[in-house]
């Protein structure tokens, strides 16, 4: 109890500020030893004294928040006294000083006095206190949570007696253990269980091991923050070797013996004495240090000669060649160190890195040849972005700009002296430059330059000759030969990618230089990967309009597709079809086909309006759809001899915005085959008939009156254009029908301006259709990092909350927020009886141990791969007003999996999400206007 009554003097001492809430200065987490003079004063940076009073109870009590004054250079400034502390004014806490305790709480905020009471002792009860906001609520929720842990150290008293002098030295020596909040466990029980193995390998702490934060001072002050590190380095006997120095915080692997550590150091220049005393603060939560280990890993790939690109790092020691190609590939890792719901591990998963074996001189002499009169202006556009590596050191560079008026014969100046590059490279690496007229490629970095506020720009001339291109041009992405060569190294199998684990914790295991890198530290790293319980779903059931079929595992989807009746058929009796003349032949094979295809599928497909072009200029296919289309038409059908995004474009423009129609695009190659042509012209025909508001298939999904929607954006990767906004919500209880809005958000627009126009325009179309508004919304987030979570929580659901008001004053649906990520490291194997990994079924779900400590998440695999390692998805439920249990929301993610209408199977991602993705890169990538309000209750976008 004494402990506990001592905190909350401290607290009650430190706090000063006046009564209102809104002009409380919270106490800052982690600095409770702040000191005040004795006479009340704060001394602020510019020794400016700011009184500071509050009334507790009867008395009155003058405090204020005290500093340590840190000057410009980051140490004490004049006028400060480090032995200062608080006075002893604080009141009795027995008979009236608890009621003045408790006075003083109710001028905190109100959720602070509704939340706290005394126990019978006279102490403060836990039982009632809730989070509260700020700095203050925090602080008194630590203090609560940590009465048991609070160790005061109290050093002999003063030789003169002070009281207050006692009582200061007390309180500067008050250290709190950091507090870990429990994790967030949530685990499902449905489903089979199944043994699986991640890509997680535990990293194990020595309890007696950390980082401990300490506080430097020196006195006489210096200023160079070089000088304080070199000071510091003078001391390797009594804090070791292993630190991190930052000018004013010292952070050491072991805490030292005692709470302030008093050294000696020598100027070297002119050897006047520097006394550096070290002040321990506490030890920082494990929550606190996951950058610092990411950092010691980072140091262990340059210890193991990895070389770094893009965030990854790849071994340029054991290249994989493509020689047909000029190609070769480097393999590498990706790594990530944090603090899971089973502790602190390391995500480890293999990447690749495709470089080109020609030089960008090589490119642009490729370039020239092709177009002599303009290849400068083709070499910028094709260079500049681009990402080159210079293999005499092995890093790696982004072409910013390109000087065709230099040349390598040029000079700069290095150590005082002009030196041309051509000499330069010979010096330095013994290079020979062959070239004497090439361009040079230029770099542009940002750095930190002592005495500037702003970063500086260095600038860096490179040689095209020396510098080799990385990535895949658009040739080779398009290329199948290609991309079929390269998969067959990266597109490795489960049991590859435990050797590579295997291998990479060998190698960290047995270099002594990487070892100790993390021994110091107190960390150890397993040799295996985690193996854990997981759990698979049963086979789901799709519905078609005359069955009811099995395809969830082994079932053959797409011919359950085809050879079954749709739910609802939507029969084509106006459409039009244009093609030019030389298409003639296919355009022919292709009604055939259709009239042949339609009826066993249960549709009417009349025979449409054919418009002839004579030639496949853009403006032609503009001038046919603009005088062609009549009010009647229901689908305007396009075959293009090639495929072109500006003619796309333009057609995508006119038949959503300008004459608003469902329209069919499709490249007379695929129609070439005739072979294929059946099985191709079928899936056309679901298309069509989705765009026509039909209905393919479905699956049970027991809710009712519950409305599921998908959100997700779409970025201009050249940040050229404004950014697009897809919000799709369900308007029927078999989540079939689907109300789709787009909104074009320039760059300086609040991004919820358009999502809330979205849900009050999606909860009218619903509410048209049901006759009724939804009790309850789900919503399935794309498009989001862990930076933007809370963003999601504290700015997102409270505005779509309030969106819901614009529909009914009185209406308050129950909100569940879910956010979906594809983009992760995370991968799961599935360990059979022989021991042998392979990727596990579609349904299976994970969800313990290697999520997230602190939210309620979970991994799912919705989809079935033969080739390579399947990619789970990460579902991380950042808002459940209804509490549905991990149960449901796990097989609801995995159900809408199943209803994306343009692939015969599951999606990564939950269909409305896959739809908000299609609608949002069609609007930005070619449509780039919003689309007519008449086509929002259609899947035109497929």
């Amino acid at each position: 109890m004494s402990s506990r009554l001592n905190l909350v003097r401290t607290y009650l001492s430190q706090s000063g500020s006046s009564g209102d809430a809104d002009r409380t200065q919270p106490l800052s987490e982690g600095t409770p030893n702040e000191t005040v003079d004795s006479g009340f004063q704060t001394r602020t940076p510019d020794s400016t004294p700011v009184v500071q009073r509050r009334t507790i109870g009867r008395g009155l009590l003058t405090s204020g928040l005290g500093t340590t004054g840190t000057g410009p250079s980051g140490g004490e400034s004049s006028g400060s006294d480090p032995q200062s502390s608080v006075a002893s004014v604080a009141p009795s806490f027995t008979g009236r000083g608890r009621a003045q305790l408790m006075q003083a709480l109710v001028r905190m905020p109100v959720e602070t006095a509704r939340s706290t009471e005394l126990d019978e002792s006279g102490s403060i009860s836990s039982a009632r206190v809730s989070t509260i906001g700020g700095g203050r609520g925090r602080f008194i929720q630590n203090l609560l949570n940590t009465a048991s842990n609070v160790q005061s150290v109290v050093s002999p008293a003063p030789s003169n007696g002070s009281k207050k002098d006692d009582l200061s030295e007390r309180m500067s020596q008050v250290t709190i253990s950091a507090t870990e909040t429990a994790p967030v466990v949530k685990i499902g029980k449905r489903g089979a269980p199944v043994e699986l193995m991640t890509n997680y390998i535990r990293l194990a702490c020595d309890a007696d091991r950390g980082i401990y934060e300490h506080e430097v001072r020196f006195h006489p002050v210096v200023d160079s923050k070089a000088a304080r590190a070199r000071y510091i380095a003078q001391h390797a006997a009594v804090i070791g070797n292993a630190k991190t120095f930052d000018g004013v915080k010292l952070f050491l692997p072991i805490k030292l013996p005692d709470v302030e550590t008093i050294l000696k150091s020598q100027n070297p220049v002119d050897g006047h004495e520097i006394t550096i005393k070290i002040i321990y603060k506490r030890k920082q939560k494990m929550s606190e240090c996951i950058h610092f280990y990411n950092i010691l890993f980072q140091r262990i790939m340059k210890v193991l000669k990895m070389v770094e690109m893009a965030r990854k790092n790849f071994d340029p020691s054991a290249p994989k060649l493509i020689p047909q190609h000029r190609l070769e590939i480097w393999p590498g890792y990706v790594s990530a160190v944090d603090e899971y719901e089973g502790g602190l591990m390391l995500n480890l998963d293999v990447s690749h890195r495709v470089l080109l074996q020609t030089t960008v001189l090589d490119h642009i002499k490729v370039l020239a040849r092709m177009n002599p009169q303009d290849f400068k202006n083709m070499v910028t556009k094709s260079l500049l972005g681009a990402v080159i590596l210079t293999r005499y050191n092995n890093k790696t560079y982004r072409i910013d700009d390109i000087l065709f008026d230099e040349n390598p014969t040029m000079t700069f100046m290095a150590n005082g002296k002009p030196i041309s590059y051509i000499e330069y490279y010979k010096q330095q690496y013994n290079i020979d430059i062959h070239d004497y007229k090439q361009p040079l490629l230029i770099h542009r970095k940002e750095r930190r330059v002592a005495g500037h506020d702003k970063p500086q720009e260095m600038i860096m001339c490179l040689i095209p000759e020396i510098c080799y291109l990385t990535g895949l041009t658009d040739e080779m992405r398009s290329d199948f030969k290609v991309m079929r060569d390269i998969a067959s190294f990266t597109r490795i199998t489960p049991n590859q990618r435990l050797n590579s684990m295997r291998q990479f914790c060998h190698n960290v295991n047995t270099n002594p230089e990487a070892k100790e890198i993390l021994g110091v530290w107190g960390l150890r790293l397993d040799m295996d990967p985690l193996i854990m319980k997981g759990r698979c779903f049963d086979e789901e059931k799709v519905i078609f309009g005359n069955t009811e079929v099995g395809v969830g595992r082994n079932g053959d989807f797409n011919r359950a597709v085809t050879s079954n009746h749709m739910i609802q058929a939507v029969n084509i009796r106006n459409w039009l079809l244009i093609y030019t003349g030389k298409d003639s032949k296919v355009a022919r094979s292709f009604m055939d086909c259709v009239e042949r295809s339609c009826r066993p599928m249960g549709i009417q497909i009349a025979p449409p309006a054919v418009e002839v072009l004579n030639s496949d200029r853009t403006d032609q296919y503009v001038q046919a759809l603009r005088t062609k289309i009549r009010n009647d038409t229901q689908i305007v059908v396009l075959i293009c001899p090639t495929a072109r995004d500006d003619r796309y474009a333009a057609i995508k423009r006119i038949c959503c915005s300008e004459i608003p129609v469902p329209s069919q695009v499709i490249n007379a190659r695929t129609l070439s085959n005739e072979a294929k042509n059946r099985a191709i012209v079928q899936k056309i025909i679901l298309q069509m008939n989705c765009k026509l508001g039909g209905t393919l298939w479905s699956i049970k999904i027991p809710f009712q009156s519950v409305m599921i929607a998908g959100i997700d954006t779409y970025h201009d990767p050249k940040q050229k254009s404004s950014s697009v906004s897809a919000f799709v919500a369900s308007l029927n209880g078999n989540y079939t029908r689907w109300y789709s809005r787009a909104c074009i958000q320039n760059k300086k627009e609040e991004f919820m301006n358009g999502l809330c126009a979205s849900l009050e325009k999606s909860l009218k179309a619903y509410q048209k259709m049901n006759c009724a508004l939804p009790e309850k919304i789900i919503i399935f987030r794309d498009g989001v990092g862990d930076g933007q979570l809370k963003m999601c929580a504290e700015y997102e659901i409270p505005q779509l909350q309030e969106a819901c008001k614009l529909v009914e004053t009185d209406y308050c649906p129950e909100f569940v927020f879910i956010v979906v990520q594809k983009r992760i490291n995370t991968r799961m194997f599935k360990i059979d009886a022989q021991s042998n990994l392979d990727n596990p079924n579609p349904g299976t779900v994970l969800d313990h141990t290697v999520t997230r400590r602190n939210h309620f998440d979970y991994f799912l695999v919705p989809q079935s791969v033969r080739q390579g390692s399947v990619s789970p998805t990460h579902y991380i439920v950042v808002h459940n007003q209804p509490d549905y249990s991990p149960d449901v929301l796990q097989r609801l993610s995995y159900k809408l999996c199943y209803l994306y209408y343009n692939w015969p199977g599951s999606v990564r991602v939950p269909a409305c999400c896959q739809y908000a993705h299609k609608m949002a890169y069609l609007i930005g990538q070619s449509v780039k206007r919003n689309p007519d309000e008449g086509l929002n209750d259609k899947l035109f976008y497929l």
